[in-house]
């Protein structure tokens, strides 16, 4: 499959008059030939010699996505796909409305050739030769601030109609629930609803059902997570157990600094502002999640002009990056954890997508410091829950704390108690269900069977879109779940936001980039109901659901209007 890094093509007409001259210095001292080059990457290395050779200089501005199509007789396509690939290594940095400038700083090379030799060992680029290496802009620029984080009235709006049953289920991140395991628990859940009615007045207090918690501690174990029940906290679902946890973080500390991806999923954020924090951007890329080299330049540079990042807690997504599917390596989590420790960051590790994860199964952060207690290591929260692998309805997951017995308000102990204060309790009868699903063996093949399904959904959207759209969408491959992120890199905001709504006028539900805090253009879809009578155009007949069989024609047809309006 054809994709590459790309990046936002907003721009004017350049200042630059004078056309890029055919240096291949770069590429005669990297081995290659520009015969054996595609040709997009010529241009890469025509203007990487340039910048090496000072003929671009820090601050230039480069000429316009079509003046470099029209000076160097290439596509238009291929233009932004060199010009993502420099923006994605931080050579060159884009500037909305104004087009794209050299990177104001040198050391942006230095810094990139690190990130490259780092990601080319990592499993997912092996399986994945032609995807780019690099990641999201901003590797190397300042962390921004929060008030391009906020969340406003447009996201809740977008969420409600993502969750709309009228519209084709492509928004919001809502697994596959007509499987035979979802089927099985709501059978369970009858018969402990009915063997429960006896008791009115029962509550499944904090830290929640002790069978449950043990059926939950043995799956992990048993799938190579070493997990202690004591250790666990039952919480009505990962973004409660992340308000929980950052409401004992405020009244531990006060107001923090709370370190979020970038692109990322907005309820953190969310969470994050609730609680009266600072949310601080990190940058994340494709393929491999949290940039971890970008993190460690910011928390450790020496510069007299700019201080050094400090942050009190970071909240990290290893595995599953909601919403561009990356991953991050084993040598990238041990990166993380030493960096923590050294600069006294609580890591929360959320895991709600990381059961999910393909073919390459890393270890969790919480798997490593419990490996290396030797060694020094942060405090770290792991957050789960089964709306993402079984069911969102089931209001179930949980806090697994790697220090349950410290003395402090993030302590177990103290985490109960304010359990308890914000909600006394849980349905007994819903956890009596799932452990009895969990414990049965039934959980963990339901697992193993939708990872498979979720890959060959995302595995023929992509081929949908990418014979449809060719190399004007971007589509890194996800490493785990159903989400997919579609780049559209020659849509300013405005075309994005027209897509999205002729999108939902369409009866199809999406997200767009701009929620995710996501430099580029682009969607996130949800592959997990794309099922095989989908993609096969079988009809489900339905009076209020519209009909699956055209979903990714109409999907399509739209995508194909607005590139053809953005390329224009």
């Amino acid at each position: 499959m054809s994709s590459a890094e790309h990046a936002s093509s907003a721009s004017r007409p350049s200042l630059a008059g004078d056309a890029i001259s055919s240096t291949t210095s770069s590429i005669a001292s990297s081995g290659a030939t520009a015969a054996t080059l595609p040709r997009y990457q010529q241009l890469v290395e025509r203007l990487k010699a340039q910048m090496a050779t000072g003929k671009l200089n820090a601050g230039q501005r480069l000429p316009s996505l079509r003046r470099q199509a029209a000076q160097s007789g290439l596509g238009l396509n291929s233009v932004i796909r060199a010009y993502g690939e420099l923006e994605a290594t931080g050579l060159i940095i884009a500037e909305p409305r104004a087009g794209y400038r050299v990177a104001p700083s040198t050391q942006a090379a230095h810094d990139t050739d690190d990130l490259n030799t780092g990601s080319q060992n990592s499993p997912t680029s092996s399986r994945h030769p032609r995807e780019s290496q690099h990641g999201q802009r901003e590797s190397h620029h300042r962390p921004r601030a929060i008030t391009t984080l906020t969340i406003s009235d447009p996201a809740w709006q977008a969420m409600a109609n993502a969750s709309d049953p009228r519209l084709a289920p492509l928004g919001a991140a809502h697994p596959e629930l007509d499987a035979p395991a979802v089927r099985r628990l709501y059978r369970l859940a009858r018969t402990q609803l009915g063997a429960h009615a006896q008791h009115p007045s029962a509550y499944a207090l904090p830290p929640g059902s002790s069978a449950l918690r043990t059926a939950i501690a043995q799956h992990l174990s048993h799938h190579g997570h070493p997990c202690d029940s004591d250790a666990l906290l039952i919480s009505q679902g990962a973004q409660h157990g992340m308000s929980l946890l950052l409401g004992q973080l405020r009244a531990a500390k006060g107001r923090c600094r709370v370190g979020v991806e970038a692109p990322g999923y907005f309820g953190i954020v969310a969470a994050i502002e609730a609680q009266g924090h600072q949310a601080i951007a990190i940058p994340a890329r494709a393929h491999q999640g949290l940039d971890v080299a970008a993190l460690e330049r910011l928390l450790e540079r020496h510069d007299d002009k700019t201080p050094a990042l400090t942050l009190d807690a970071l909240i990290v997504t290893a595995d599953g990056h909601n919403p561009l599917g990356g991953q991050l390596s084993t040598p990238d989590r041990h990166r993380l954890l030493a960096l923590a420790a050294r600069h006294a960051i609580l890591l929360v590790e959320n895991t709600t997508f990381a059961e999910l994860s393909f073919d390459t199964r890393q270890p969790w952060l919480a798997d490593l410091a419990h490996r290396h207690a030797d060694r020094p290591m942060p405090a770290l929260i792991s957050l789960g829950s089964f709306s993402k692998t079984l069911d969102p309805r089931t209001r179930c997951g949980w806090l697994w704390l790697s220090r349950p017995e410290q003395e402090s308000p993030l302590g177990l102990q103290a985490m109960i108690r304010a359990r308890w204060a914000n909600g006394m309790g849980d349905m007994p009868w819903m956890h009596a269900a799932l452990s009895e699903l969990i414990t049965s063996g039934d959980y963990g093949r339901h697992v193993q069977r939708m990872r498979r399904c979720y890959a060959r959904r995302l595995e023929r959207l992509r081929a949908h879109l990418s014979a449809a759209l060719g190399d004007r969408v971007w589509l890194p491959p996800p490493s785990g779940g159903y989400l997919q992120w579609c780049g559209l890199p020659s849509l300013e905001a405005r075309q994005l936001e027209q897509l999205h709504q002729d999108l939902l006028n369409a009866g199809i539900a999406t997200l767009p980039g701009s929620l995710f805090n996501a430099e580029q253009s682009g969607l996130r879809l949800n592959a997990a109901q794309l099922g095989e009578e989908v993609t096969q155009s079988a009809a489900r007949p339905s009076d209020e659901i519209p009909r699956q069989q055209d979903i990714l024609a109409r999907l399509t047809a739209h995508l194909q209007k607005a590139l053809a309006q953005g390329e224009g």
